[in-house]
């Protein structure tokens, strides 16, 4: 018999990561046109910090369950999804308003205005699940680009799209930073990395290119 019940961690106070308490909770069940996804590994940025500590100055749910980060596996469907089964892995962006262009609401950010990933399962709407291709990256490593990739998704196409060409100005070599110079390269751009580290350069330069 499937389980009934997940562990979820909610903020209870938001002074510090001390807040965070374990709660039992029942499984939500999939809507129409929804997806429910076991969650196999979350990862927390700068955002989440600042949720914990109150100091993010966006709407926060009260007793929220934070973080927005996650890959995971699906294991429910809805009938009237076509293109999503079970057993593909998946991620999501933070709103789904990131994959039609720029976040123009809080209230339904995972992790502030609505309940976050820092459960086992979670149900999403089908047309914000991103599948994953084969490949022998982590649950860890995926879960890890999210926060980035949607930050540079919706910096390079939700207002005016980037186009082959163009010229992006990178500055830093930090995880934003390096997924923007992927993005960019792919998008057939032509790439300047700044950085106050010549190494960094060198190596950056050497293993993807600007």
């Amino acid at each position: 018999m499937p389980p009934q019940t997940q562990t979820v961690f909610r903020l209870t106070s938001r002074n510090g990561f001390d807040g965070l308490q374990a709660f039992k909770e029942p499984i939500p069940t999939i809507g129409d046109y929804e997806v429910l996804v076991k969650i196999r590994s979350v990862s927390i940025n700068y955002r989440d910090i600042a949720i914990a500590h109150d100091k993010y100055p966006l709407m926060v749910k009260d007793q929220v369950i934070p973080c927005s980060d996650m890959a995971g596996e699906v294991v429910g469907v809805s009938s009237q999804v076509e293109d999503i089964f079970i057993g593909d892995n998946i991620v999501a962006p933070i709103s789904s308003s990131a994959l039609y262009g720029p976040v123009k609401e809080d209230r339904n950010t995972l992790g502030g205005g609505k309940d976050g990933v820092l459960r086992e399962y979670i149900v999403l709407p089908a047309h914000t699940v991103i599948k994953l291709p084969k490949s022998p990256h982590t649950f860890s490593e995926w879960a890890a680009l999210v926060g980035t990739g949607t930050t540079i998704w919706n910096c390079f196409y939700g207002y005016v799209p980037l186009k082959p060409g163009q010229t992006v100005l990178i500055q830093g070599t930090g995880g934003v930073a390096l997924t923007a110079l992927i993005f960019a390269r792919a998008a057939g751009a032509t790439t300047i990395l700044t950085s106050s580290s010549d190494e960094k350069l060198e190596k950056d330069s050497s293993q993807l290119g600007c």
